[in-house]
């Protein structure tokens, strides 16, 4: 999109409002896109999902050039945190409290520059631990009453 010449958005999710594949007249709207006026324009509004999920997968490809001689010439790594969120509503981003990381972890680094450096362990592992002090509402909420009939019998009601 273009004002006065100059592009003001270039995210596809704003684009494809305007942009359209198929041969059709588009209609006039009165006001413009949710995406182009609010104020996280990569998010649509009202998302609602049965289950609130978060996916994190870290991915890493190794370039190494070696020369004839067996010698290592240049080597990096390139890596991509690749989230899959499937969240309702507009979540904002959490506090967490008593975070504890594996000792793996430079704590100092941490507190200088807030980055997570570490050398792994073999395995599986826990890099970090954390809790949140939010009011949650419990997934499921049983209640269980128990009479007592005779020394053979007992009658228990669970309510859920």
């Amino acid at each position: 999109m273009m004002d006065f010449g100059y592009p003001q958005y270039t995210e596809a999710k704003i684009l494809s409002e305007f942009i359209k594949t198929d041969a059709y007249r588009m209609e006039v709207t009165q006001r413009p896109p949710m995406a182009v006026t609010n104020a996280v324009s990569w998010r649509s509004e009202g998302i609602l999902y049965k289950k609130n999920e978060v996916f994190l997968d870290v991915v890493e490809s190794v370039n190494i050039l070696v020369n004839s001689n067996g010698q290592i010439i240049h080597s990096d790594v390139i890596g991509a945190l690749k989230m899959r969120t499937y969240l309702s509503g507009m979540p904002e981003s959490i506090d967490l409290d008593d975070i504890k990381f594996h000792q793996c972890v430079r704590l100092a680094r941490f507190e200088n520059d807030r980055t997570i450096s570490f050398i792994p362990p073999d395995g599986s592992f826990d890099l970090m631990t954390y809790r949140l002090s939010t009011q949650v509402k419990p997934l499921i909420w049983a209640e269980a009453q128990v009479e007592r009939h005779s020394k053979s019998r007992v009658e228990i009601l669970v309510k859920a």
